[in-house]
């Protein structure tokens, strides 16, 4: 989304102005932002098509979706914003405003309705796996995607382009090409806020509401059979591959509903704003308005570090991308290939000793299974 000025606006009040050192040290603030969301969702975007174990989950191809989106804030969105937030007054003309703005709109529409179609693959995968498994493959989430694309585009650029969303029906800043002002009238916003962020994102805590207490009943379920199986002396495979697979469900499920929930608390103060302004007569405090927009915009720095906390496989992606881009003796290159060496996938290369004559053919046999690679980190 995009802030707004007054649209009566003609000329640039002096006050607006913050002294030499606040630009300084908000440009620094807005630099690192940029830099974070850019880096942080880069990494996302290689990680799940390269990465085994994180193909093999649906879910991560929405997550996919959702840090292409971010990604693209940050490219294409976020240095114009961080000129119209430093500078107030708009260099770029009428035309690019409008295009920048529509950008906004659909790419935080994008990650919405992305966090919304996660929140609805959870659901089925926990309360349907079966049927989940059947039906859910890649064709159909790749479609999915490619839906949430065109109907965010499509909300976004058209109401702009053709003055829906201003009081006279015209297209917004032609009036005044000095000031990027994104213009709302009461319909369009309830219609944007209502339908693209409140009604989603209440839908949203009730699935997940739904999903824990499914995953809560669950868990104790299987527990209660793996109890009965270890006092029979005996706990079957299948138990063992559905406490695994619930497992790996409740992990899932924990890190996307932190993932909503910090994607809650980054944009509700904005959308509130946005809501209530052309309900009220008195402008919105322009650093106030600034702090909600900026405060939402930081949610797309927040997602990539969510992931990597609360998901081990990501942080092992996060480390391996890493450590192939800045030299492989860094210290999170090493300690992924220790921790892969400790599950199995990388073993230790042991010196060539003189095997005696008491060494029997087993212990030969065991030596020569750790005849792998050596590290040049080592």
């Amino acid at each position: 989304m995009y802030t707004t000025l007054p649209p009566e606006a003609v000329t640039i009040d002096p006050e607006m102005f913050r002294p030499l050192w606040q630009q300084i040290l908000l440009g620094f603030l807005i630099a690192v932002v940029i830099l974070m969301t850019v880096g942080g969702n880069l990494l996302v975007i290689i990680a799940v098509p390269t990465q085994r174990r994180l193909r093999q989950l649906s879910t991560n191809f929405f997550i996919l979706n959702l840090a292409v989106g971010d990604f693209l804030l940050g490219f294409l969105v976020l240095p114009f914003s961080a000129v119209n937030t430093l500078h107030w007054e708009w260099p770029f003309g009428p035309e690019f405003c409008n295009v920048f703005i529509a950008t906004d709109v659909a790419l935080c529409t994008v990650s919405i309705l992305s966090l919304f179609a996660i929140s609805l693959d959870r659901y089925f995968a926990v309360t349907s796996p079966f049927e989940y498994q059947r039906r859910m493959k890649s064709m159909i989430v790749w479609q999915a995607c490619a839906a949430i694309w065109l109907f965010s585009l499509v909300l976004a650029f058209v109401p702009i382009h053709l003055g829906w969303n201003t009081n006279d029906g015209t297209v917004q800043n032609y009036k005044n090409p000095r000031i990027c002002t994104f213009e709302l009238n009461k319909v369009f916003v309830l219609v944007d806020s209502i339908g693209t962020y409140f009604a989603p994102l209440i839908v949203m805590c009730a699935v997940y509401v739904k999903v824990l207490l499914v995953t809560r009943d669950s868990v104790r379920e299987i527990n209660k059979l793996q109890k009965a199986g270890m006092a029979r002396g005996m706990v079957s495979g299948e138990e063992k591959q559905k406490h695994s697979n619930l497992a790996s469900d409740t992990k899932a499920t924990i890190t996307l509903s932190t993932v909503v929930l910090a994607f809650a608390v980054c944009w509700i103060p904005y959308f509130t704003l946005f809501t209530v302004k052309p309900f009220i007569s008195e402008p919105i405090n322009m650093h106030v308005d600034l702090f909600t927009l900026w405060l939402g915009y930081i949610n797309s720095v927040i997602n990539p570090f969510l992931y990597a906390y609360y998901n081990t496989t990501f942080r092992t992606a996060f480390a391996n991308i890493l450590g192939a881009a800045f030299g492989p003796c860094t210290r999170y290159y090493r300690r992924a290939k220790e921790n892969k060496a400790k599950r199995g996938y990388l073993a230790p290369k042991f010196k060539t000793t003189k095997m005696n004559d008491n060494t029997d053919n087993g212990t030969a046999a065991e030596m020569s299974q750790f005849n792998g690679r050596q590290s040049v980190c080592s």
